[in-house]
């Protein structure tokens, strides 16, 4: 009785606590946890993860929205509070060493794919030893402590909608996550943190070596990741028959492995559609398998901070991994002992991290909206497939600027070919999405380069041959590619085996493996070239369509312009990163996959010096664009043309064809100028065209000065650059005063430079200035004007 009353008293005074500013919350809860005994707090743990994440009714303390830029003592507080040696993970240790203390995790907040799962009577593996089943088929998931807390800080994430971290470092949930990965896989200690003494065994392992069913059939055979790979815990058990302090060892390895676990288990498997292949009972496969893809229609697509956090997961988890002693291989005819942390290391990735990542990012390659965000998708994909980036010993690397190596080691072979199906299967789905995007857009080509970049690295390319003939070498054989001599070498089976494990294990069932190195996916890629080449063209083609102006126009252009050309949207310098990145594209992707470069290397189009751009059509562009005829309407498609529009075989490149002075108003130009300048020349050329028309034909000096002034966007005597019809034609070669130009940032910027120039040096004031350009302008139109008549 007073063991519950001074519960009781507990929780009453947590109650009292959670209604104080954050500050004093954290304080108060502070002094309880450390004024009351273990036995006490027990029953409030539930109590005080519900408050701060958020469950139930509870709203939570909103630890997504506390930064150390909006207050800076809160997020000292808090993290301080939350961290790994804070008070509240204190006590979770405390709790942790009573193995006979368990908490319910409600079912419904678990990973879609193994709720599913257990609702058949299942049990996926993680679930072993966590789930119980009660009457008329529910079930209850307990917890230890310690497992407990991480559920609730992985879960959430997930609920936490319109997240916008600019900087991670500045934010209390990315800082808690990467608080505990450096505390509980840390980088630079070759032990893991202690944690207290645990009378009993660990009580549950994360990674299992055996299969149970529901109807009590146990299947004592490890689970296999590929050849040979046997589970950790099961290695573990071995040790610690005989040996009371690896025990210990075992229970600090526990836990870090739990909380890696817990946070692949919530972060990579929300969209496992393949999971009935991790149930238990093989019996009831393919009643499962109906069922799953019958009833998981809804996909969750995780929120770009979502990626991150777990981009910064796998970074570290490569650190940590790569600090693992290396030993050298021992010989098959003597043992070789491997302590319980290193063994933990090497079983991270093939054991527990590598099917549930792969599931995510074939997920988010397949179902990802084609925009800029998937950047983040794609460096998380290039982050786990170089793991030699992440290594303490960084120095006999070579690196270039933007601090990716230059030169993959052999050692990294065995990475790669267990891992074979990241580089090839979404080498190939990466390459599908880019037949769908815009290469125009300067953040989706750079996609392309960064990918083309990374499998550019020397010694890769040779190593992912290598890899998949060693592996494929029977479809190598059957298909013709075997292009490079391996020694004689030739598929055993236990490579054979090797590879089917890693396809079964990965991919669901009826796949169909497409050699990276085929001939289908070297078609996919000669199509990307031809995109590549396509988009150059287009650039080309724009950049030739740069007005060569006339008036006051080509005063300023001659004084101010470069020979950079802003193409759409793009100003000058995006242009020159556009071509850098599309020539690198091209450059690296023939090198992977021994391509004549030359022959999607297009050449410059000849320039025109009219006003609208007018260039002929080059031999590149006639082969990008279906077969038309020009009519007096304009183009018209014959009928070989359509169907290759329609089978998107050729397309014409889409831009502006009109007057130049009715284009929207560019990122580089002032809206409101723009739309005034239009105004005003809309009002002259309105109110004074006949009289423009007639001063602009006349052959005197006036005449060619009408000409230098009121020059039309394309002279009588030259053609258009594309076909329109005969009105718009007519539109265009009317003589017009144009004065747009004058609303370019850059015009107004290099006037703004010169009157304040003219201003410290001479004094000329506002006034004179505006005299000054009028005479430099009068003066500039009579030299042209000269030049016409000689």
């Amino acid at each position: 009785m007073e063991m519950t009353t001074t519960g009781n008293s507990v929780l009453s005074r947590l109650q009292l606590a959670y209604s104080r500013p954050l500050l004093q919350r954290c304080n108060e809860i502070e002094n309880i946890i450390h004024s009351a005994g273990t036995q006490e707090l027990k029953n409030a743990l539930p109590s005080i993860l519900s408050n701060i994440f958020g469950y139930g009714s509870e709203v939570g303390w909103q630890l997504h929205s506390i930064s150390r830029g909006y207050n800076l003592q809160e997020f000292e507080c808090a993290r301080r509070f939350l961290g790994s040696e804070g008070p509240l993970l204190t006590l979770v240790y405390n709790l942790q060493t009573d193995v006979s203390l368990l908490y319910e995790f409600p079912l419904h907040h678990i990973p879609g794919p193994s709720r599913q799962i257990i609702e058949e009577g299942n049990i996926p593996y993680f679930y072993i030893n966590k789930l119980q089943t009660q009457g008329y088929g529910s079930h209850l998931i307990l917890l230890s402590a310690f497992e407990y807390y991480m559920f609730h800080f992985a879960h959430c994430l997930l609920n936490w909608q319109n997240l916008a971290w600019n900087n991670l470092t500045d934010n209390l949930f990315p800082c808690l996550l990467d608080d505990y990965l450096n505390y509980f896989l840390p980088l630079n200690k070759s032990t893991l943190p202690p944690v207290p003494h645990q009378q009993s065994p660990i009580r549950s392992p994360v990674i299992h070596s055996k299969m149970y069913s529901p109807g009590g059939k146990t299947n004592t055979s490890p689970r296999t990741f590929g050849l040979l790979k046997a589970s950790f815990i099961a290695s573990q058990k071995q040790h610690s028959q005989n040996s009371s302090v690896l025990g210990q060892s075992e229970a600090e390895v526990w836990r870090s492995e739990t909380l890696l676990q817990i946070f692949i288990e919530f972060w990579l498997n929300q969209n496992a559609i393949d999971s009935d292949r991790s149930m238990i009972s093989p019996t009831h496969m393919y009643m499962s398998h109906q069922y799953i893809f019958s009833h998981l229609t809804e996909h969750f697509m995780p929120s770009l901070e979502h990626v991150r956090l777990v981009r910064m997961m796998i970074k570290h988890v490569h650190h940590f991994v790569n600090t693992a002693s290396q030993d050298i291989i021992p010989s098959p005819y003597q043992t070789h002992p491997m302590s319980p942390l290193d063994e933990f290391k090497r079983s991270i990735i093939p054991n527990m991290l590598q099917k549930s990542m792969y599931a995510f990012l074939r997920h988010s390659f397949d179902r990802w909206p084609l925009d800029n965000s998937f950047r983040m998708v794609l460096e998380t994909w290039l982050t786990y497939i170089q793991p030699w980036r992440y290594t303490s010993k960084l120095p006999s690397t070579r690196r270039d600027s933007e601090g990716d190596t230059k030169l993959v080691e052999e050692k990294w072979f065995t990475f790669i070919e267990d891992n074979l199906l990241f580089y090839s299967v979404l080498l190939q789905e990466f390459f599908n999405r880019v037949k769908r995007m815009d290469l125009m857009n300067l953040a989706n080509s750079h996609m392309l380069y960064r990918v083309a970049k990374v499998f550019r690295l020397e010694n890769l390319d040779s190593m992912l041959r290598q890899a998949e003939q060693e592996m494929c070498t029977s479809i190598y054989r059957s298909s013709g590619h075997m292009t490079r001599d391996l020694g004689g070498s030739y598929l055993s089976p236990e490579s054979s085996l090797m590879f089917h494990s890693q396809i079964s294990d990965l991919e669901k069932p009826g796949f169909q493996y497409t050699l990276m190195f085929g001939e289908k996916t070297l078609y996919s890629v000669k199509q990307v070239l031809q995109q590549l080449q396509q988009v150059k063209t287009q650039i080309q083609y724009q950049q030739g369509s740069k007005p060569v102006r006339s008036g006051l126009a080509g005063f300023f252009s001659g004084l101010f312009d470069d020979n950079s050309v802003a193409v759409g949207d793009l100003t000058p310098n995006d242009v020159k990163k556009l071509h850098k990145f599309l020539d690198d594209c091209i450059k690296n992707l023939c090198f992977i996959y021994d391509l004549p470069e030359t022959k999607y290397i297009t050449t410059n189009t000849v320039q025109d010096s009219s006003y609208y751009g007018n260039i002929s059509y080059n031999t590149d562009l006639d082969n990008t664009c279906p077969d038309m005829t020009e009519t007096c309407n304009g183009v018209s498609l014959t009928d070989i043309g359509r169907y290759q529009v329609i089978n998107k075989m050729k397309r014409f490149e889409v831009m502006y064809s009109g007057d130049p002075d009715l284009q929207p108003i560019r990122s580089f130009e002032n809206a409101t100028t723009v739309r005034l300048l239009h105004q005003f020349c809309s009002y002259i050329n309105t109110q004074f065209s006949n009289e423009i028309q007639t001063v602009y034909e006349r052959r005197d000096l006036i005449g060619r000065l009408a000409q230098v002034y009121f020059a039309p966007a394309l002279p009588r005597d030259k053609k258009p650059s594309s076909p329109i019809s005969g009105k718009n034609l007519e539109e265009l070669q009317r003589p017009k005063l144009r004065l747009r130009f004058l609303a370019s940032y850059s015009t107004m910027l290099y006037l703004a430079i010169l009157f304040v120039f003219l201003n410290v040096w001479l004094g000329v004031g506002p006034g004179q200035y505006l005299l000054l350009l009028l005479a430099c302008t009068l003066f500039f139109g009579l030299l042209r004007a000269l030049v016409i008549s000689s």
